[in-house]
């Protein structure tokens, strides 16, 4: 069997090049090993890569592995998005311009489901989220503004930081320059991991004063390997149904559709459609949609050896 394999690399919450959240994308991944797929997550250095792989699942169509540099990773919304970018690109499962499909997708966080459309002949790739549920931050407050480079006057007065159960952490703020002015200490950030096993931290405010966009969010993850991230479409799911349990929303209206917004502090700002339905004021499905732009494709090489000289 040859080692050497194809791999893409795409911007994902974007349609224009160099911006959004990159992400690589290996399909036909059978054939690696999850030791092979981590070698390659770590040479190609994304927040995460996606590989796509036959199900083991009668009920789903295929299934994705997320590897970000230093391990596997549960669930990851931009590289889904890039994964099925690359899918639609290459015409497998039949897809084809104009022709809507849906999936059933095998991951480590259960089954998704998964709805490829198109907007402007491109890509709009559409899938359910696993509902989070909410915990109060375990830790002292104080402790934690201090990690993030935060004044406790900063914080929202309207809601505490609060945890979800697959480790990240909500904090709200009152603004927009607080946001802006972040300046983490992710060595004691990294310290809530050992302690709590939170491994991200997701700073959030909607005093944006931009009415195309309901909120702005900073995400750091360097527990994962992931100083800041650039575009986190799992945490800006999660964000609409934090809003919903912390009465920041209408729990009678049946439908709230939101656009977030990521990556500006690092010069690639990204986009994250969110759509989440509420029944019986409680939060019943949860779904983040967005587009994406391949940038690079190549091949890889595994196993590669060449005598080192000391």
């Amino acid at each position: 069997m040859s080692n050497i394999f194809k791999i893409k690399q795409v911007d994902a919450f974007t349609r224009k090049p160099y911006n959004g959240n990159p992400a690589g994308v290996v399909l036909d991944a059978d054939h690696l090993s999850a030791t092979d797929m981590q070698k390659v997550a770590n040479e190609m250095n994304l927040a995460e890569t996606a590989f796509v792989l036959k199900p083991t699942s009668e009920e789903c169509d295929l299934r994705i592995r997320w590897f970000s540099p230093t391990q596997e990773i549960s669930l990851c919304g931009h590289a889904t998005i890039a994964a099925f970018h690359v899918l639609a690109e290459e015409g497998q499962f039949g897809l084809e311009i104009d022709e809507p499909q849906s999936f059933m997708l095998e991951t480590k966080s259960g089954i998704l489901a998964v709805d490829l459309d198109w907007k402007d002949m491109r890509p709009f790739i559409r899938f359910s989220l696993p509902l989070p549920h909410f915990f109060p931050f375990p830790d002292d407050i104080t402790t934690l503004c201090g990690a993030l480079g935060l004044s406790e006057i900063e914080l929202s007065q309207k809601v505490k930081p609060q945890i979800t159960g697959d480790g990240f952490c909500y904090i709200a703020l009152k603004d927009y320059d607080s946001l802006k002015t972040l300046e983490p200490n992710f060595h004691l950030l990294r310290k809530f991991y050992d302690r709590h096993e939170i491994s991200g931290f997701a700073v959030v405010t909607t005093d944006i004063g931009n009415k195309d966009n309901d909120w702005h969010m900073r995400f750091f993850a360097p527990a994962l390997g992931i100083n800041e991230d650039i575009v986190t479409g799992s945490a800006n799911g999660a964000l609409a149904v934090f809003l919903l349990e912390n009465g920041f929303l209408d729990d009678k209206k049946g439908f709230h559709s939101f656009k977030g917004t990521q990556g500006r502090f690092v010069n690639r700002t990204g986009y994250v459609t969110v759509i989440l339905t509420v029944k019986d004021g409680k939060p019943e499905d949860l779904q983040i949609c967005g587009e994406a732009v391949t940038v690079l494709e190549g091949n890889m090489k595994l196993n590669v050896n060449i005598p080192e000289k000391f």
